[in-house]
């Protein structure tokens, strides 16, 4: 091999080797894509929207562990987060902030209770969404269809740890079987926030089932693109 080529291939080698260096740090670091596969975020998130997510905002992480290189911030009342979950540290899920260290938090036919007062919903009568409003003044779209999710006595947020629910505020017949890992709500430790949902990217049309019509081309739902997630 020609001196001329061997530094061309070095040089090549060099510019991959920095490449996937840098791609591999703002995917650990500051962003990464996810794709959302169920409803539990409904009408917020869809199913086969995918998202990026700020890595940062509660502290990065060493990949593939709880340690945390930087401090992170307390969340935010209504902030849509990703987190690990100590039972099932491999897997990631995604849900709002609604308590804080020290709250109380109920449920009672599918609607919020927090400190002792119902969250207040914005929805028509017989309507299966609706805009609710926390005390704070940031609002959100939720959805609650039959049968709904279960009443929950009152519980008061451990110090450390948030309360964490979906949008979709329903008990799908799908996870009725599963194990109790699929409960719509969480009590989890900020340090198991993995990151901050932004903003939707891509949306394509979940596959259907072949009884429905479905092709083999995607169907991109161009109007969620690029969506703000709020």
């Amino acid at each position: 091999m020609k001196e001329s080529t061997r530094r061309l291939v070095k040089s090549y080698g060099i510019t991959i080797a920095i490449s996937v260096a840098i791609a591999l740090g703002i995917r650990f670091f500051l962003f990464e894509a996810y794709r959302i596969p169920t409803l539990a975020m409904k009408p917020t998130l869809e199913p086969g929207d995918t998202i990026f997510v700020a890595k940062w905002p509660f502290g990065l992480k060493i990949p593939g562990t709880e340690t945390s290189l930087t401090q992170g911030r307390i969340p935010v009342r209504g902030e849509v987060v990703i987190y690990s979950p100590a039972h099932d540290p491999k897997r990631q899920y995604i849900k709002r902030v609604i308590g804080l260290p020290g709250d109380s938090i109920a449920i009672k036919n599918a609607r919020l209770i927090l400190n002792g007062k119902p969250l207040v919903v914005d929805a028509s009568k017989n309507s299966l969404c609706g805009k609710e409003y926390l005390p704070e003044g940031p609002s959100y779209l939720v959805c609650w269809e039959p049968p709904l999710m279960e009443d929950r006595v009152p519980l008061i947020v451990p110090q450390g740890s948030v309360f964490l629910i979906g949008d979709y505020r329903s008990q799908p017949a799908h996870t009725l079987r599963k194990a109790r890992a699929a409960t719509p709500w969480s009590v989890v430790p900020i340090t198991a926030l993995d990151g901050k949902a932004l903003w939707i990217w891509l949306s394509v049309e979940p596959n259907l089932s072949p009884q429905s019509g479905t092709t083999s081309f995607p169907q991109f739902r161009f109007e969620r693109f690029f969506r703000r997630i709020e």
